[in-house]
């Protein structure tokens, strides 16, 4: 994860003081004293010196205060922590993800209500995602957003470049997606002038409020630039639905296709779009109305669910329509929970699926996410069946 707590501010200062012993890791801790603190202020403070001793709880549950800590013994139920943060506790999210893992037990996330760890605080982080604000004005410090982000230089397959903490599945996708990127510029290192390069672009998509899908890289013909887009890429927070797969898709529609149909791509040349995502669509934007019509007249019908699970066939849907016009949509599915069924589905409909009408296959290992992706990517850009190079 690099670093989670930046050496700065008062509360860094007592938690160094009160556990010298961290600096030997986290093994050296005991797990009392491995506290998920909140970067800044003095939430921090107020935790190690919980912990410590310096303040003693009173036996029913009060609510925590920036201002100090009543005196009293420590209940089992221990107020809100950190003070003044979200109320959401650790069953609240989506913890676990039933969509994706219908057999998994609420009894796991259950098991660690109360606790203070390092192990919960990064789940607690990852939950808040790069853009929701726990107390209302701070990002977590896992987030880009945050001046507390430890970012740290790693090697990759494009040279080296500066990351936030590496999380699975985002950070083997940002390498990966970086090693694509080194491939298409070595295909295309013969030709100086970026305009007649093969270009690529970058649309990111999760919920459909706060500005919907996003064109993070417009299309661009400079490699290096476009390597850098993809090293701050995070995921959002967990708090409601948070993937519009088929906004998403509209979005990168509209922006790479040729300028004589309104968009900024060019003409006579091959429009892909790769589709990386975990498969679990939960936003939609078309209407209800449009879906049932473009079912009803689709030659690939039985592709569709058809059952009023709009989320699922709206991208279908838009799927079908990058076929039409002789695009090619590869759906490359990330971690553990992916929808494979749904994943095929956009294969046979983006025209991509294998003869035995599968797309590709990612890794359930998380140590092999990377390497796997990189695979992919490389596949998907080498495939003879179409030409990127104009």
């Amino acid at each position: 994860m690099g670093r989670l707590m930046p050496r700065q501010g008062d509360w860094y200062a007592q938690w160094d003081r009160v556990f010298p012993e961290h600096r030997r890791g986290a093994a050296a801790l005991l797990p009392e004293r491995q506290l998920a603190m909140l970067a800044g202020e003095t939430q921090g403070v107020l935790l190690a010196q919980m912990v410590a001793g310096a303040y003693t709880m009173p036996s029913t549950p009060v609510a925590w205060k920036d201002n100090g800590l009543p005196a009293g013994a420590m209940p089992y139920d221990r107020g809100r922590i950190p003070p003044n943060a979200d109320v959401r506790k650790i069953t609240d999210y989506n913890n676990p993800n039933t969509s994706t893992f219908p057999s998994a037990s609420s009894s796991v996330p259950r098991g660690y209500r109360n606790k203070l760890g390092y192990r919960t605080y990064v789940q607690f982080m990852m939950d808040q995602g790069r853009d929701y604000k726990p107390n209302g004005k701070d990002y977590t410090a896992l987030s880009v957003k945050s001046k507390f982000c430890p970012m740290h230089t790693e090697a990759t397959a494009g040279g080296n470049f500066s990351f936030p903490p590496r999380e699975q599945p985002t950070h083997a996708s940002r390498r990966a997606l970086i090693a694509a990127m080194q491939v298409v510029k070595e295909r295309n290192q013969s030709i100086t002038n970026l305009a007649q390069r093969d270009w690529v672009s970058i649309v990111t998509f999760d919920s459909l409020s706060e500005g919907g899908p996003t064109i993070s890289l417009p299309l661009t013909g400079d490699y290096d630039v476009a390597m850098l887009g993809c090293t701050t890429l995070q995921a959002c927070s967990d708090i409601g639905a948070t993937t519009s797969t088929e906004a998403g898709l509209i979005v990168a529609r509209n922006h790479i296709k040729k300028k004589s149909e309104g968009g900024l791509g060019r003409e006579l040349t091959n429009k892909i779009v790769v589709l990386l995502t975990d498969g679990v669509p939960n936003l939609y934007s078309s209407s209800d109305t449009t879906i049932n019509q473009w079912i009803s007249g689709s030659a690939s019908s039985g592709e569709f669910y058809n059952n009023g699970a709009y989320w699922l066939d709206a991208p279908l849907m838009q799927a079908e329509k990058m076929q039409l016009d002789k695009w090619y949509l590869y759906p490359v599915g990330i971690g553990l929970g992916c929808d494979y069924g749904f994943m095929d589905r956009m294969a046979r409909l983006g025209a991509t699926a294998g003869k035995n009408g599968r797309g590709p296959r990612g890794s359930g290992n998380p140590a092999e996410y990377e390497q796997r992706l990189t695979e992919i990517f490389k596949d998907i850009i080498l495939n003879p069946k179409v030409r990127l190079v104009q």
